[in-house]
C-alpha cells in the first residue's frame, strides 16, 4: 500500500534529483545502521517525501556525505541525514510492523511471517521512542482490518481512516504548523488507499479479498471516473495545504513531486501508459 509518491525525473534538475536521492539514501542507510538489514525492505518514497516536508518547514540542520553503496558500489552518491530522518526511520518501522501484522489477518503468507518475526526486533526501539505515534498507528490498522472485516463499500470511511494514519504520522509536533501537516498526511492518506484499492481490484476478486470497489467490478468506466474525481479533490487540498506552509527550502522537489510526479503516477495506473519518467 505504499510507493505512490513519486518524483518525475524528467522535470528535475541534476542538482535537484542527486538532493532528492539525498534524502533517499540518507533514510536507506539509517535504517540499516540503526535497525539492521532487514527493514532496509520496506523502504519506500512516501517516507523520503515525509522527510522532505518536515526538513523544509523546521529547516533542520542536514550532515551532507559522499558514499558507495551495494546498489552502486563505483560511484559515491550524496547522503542527506537530519533529526527528521531519525523520525521518518522509526515511522516507517512501525508502518511496517504494524502492516505486516495486519497482513497475518489476511494471508499469513510464509513471507509475511517470516518478515514480522524479524520486524518484532526492531519494533522495541521505535516504540519506545514514539509510543503515542505507535499505539495511533495500530489504531487506526485495526479499525481500518474491522472496516474491512464488514466488507464496507464506503471508500471514505475506509479512506478516511487511512488518511487519519497518515496525518498522525506528518504531525510531527503540537504547533502551528499541526493542522496543515495533519492535512497533507491525510489527505495522501486518502490517495494511496484508493489508488491502491483501483490498481488491485482485479487481483482482490481474483481471490476473493476484500476491495471497496468490488461492486464495480463489472463497471470499469465508471469506477475509473470515479477514483478520478476522488483524487483529484485529495491531491488538490494537498497541494493548498503545502502552500499554506509557505515553503522555501525544498520547494522545487516538492513541487515536482505534487504537481507531476504523484499526477503522473496515478494517470499511469488509470490510464496504463505515461509513467516513464516516473521513479
Amino acid at each position: 500500500m505504499f510507493g505512490y509518491i513519486r518524483i518525475n525525473k524528467m522535470d528535475l534538475t541534476f542538482r535537484e534529483f542527486d538532493y532528492y536521492k539525498g534524502y533517499y539514501c540518507g533514510l536507506c542507510k539509517y535504517l540499516k545502521e540503526n535497525h539492521g538489514e532487514i527493514s532496509r525492505l520496506s523502504l519506500n518514497y512516501d517516507i523520503t517525501f515525509l522527510i522532505l516536508i518536515l526538513s523544509a518547514l523546521y529547516k533542520v540542520k542536514s550532515t551532507i556525505t559522499e558514499e558507495r553503496c551495494i546498489a552502486n558500489p563505483l560511484k559515491k552518491k550524496m547522503r542527506i541525514v537530519n533529526e527528521i530522518t531519525e523520525y521518518a526511520a522509526s515511522m516507517n518501522i512501525l508502518l511496517s510492523y504494524y502492516k505486516l501484522e495486519d497482513n497475518l489477518y489476511d494471508d499469513r503468507g510464509i513471507k509475511d511471517k517470516l518478515a514480522y518475526n524479524l520486524y518484532k526486533t526492531k519494533l522495541k526501539r521505535a516504540y519506545e521512542k514514539y509510543p503515542e505515534k505507535a499505539e495511533y498507528i495500530k489504531g487506526q490498522l485495526e479499525a481500518l482490518r474491522k472496516l474491512e472485516g464488514e466488507k464496507s463499500n464506503s471508500i471514505d470511511r475506509v479512506s478516511n481512516t487511512f488518511g487519519n494514519l497518515m496525518g498522525e504520522i506528518f504531525a510531527l509536533k503540537h504547533d502551528q504548523y499541526e493542522e496543515n501537516l495533519r492535512m497533507i498526511g491525510f489527505n495522501l492518506g486518502k490517495y494511496i488507499y484508493i489508488l491502491d484499492a483501483y490498481e488491485d481490484l482485479d487481483e482482490d476478486y481474483k481471490k476473493g479479498r476484500y476491495n471497496p470497489f468490488i461492486d464495480y467490478i463489472d463497471k470499469k468506466e465508471e469506477l475509473k471516473n470515479k477514483v478520478d474525481r476522488l483524487i483529484s479533490m485529495s491531491l488538490g487540498m494537498v497541494a493548498k495545504n503545502i502552500e499554506d506552509l509557505n515553503l522555501e527550502f525544498n520547494k522545487s522537489i516538492i513541487d515536482n513531486i505534487i504537481y507531476s510526479g504523484v499526477y503522473l503516477r496515478y494517470k499511469n495506473i488509470l490510464e496504463k501508459g505515461c509513467e516513464s519518467n516516473v521513479q
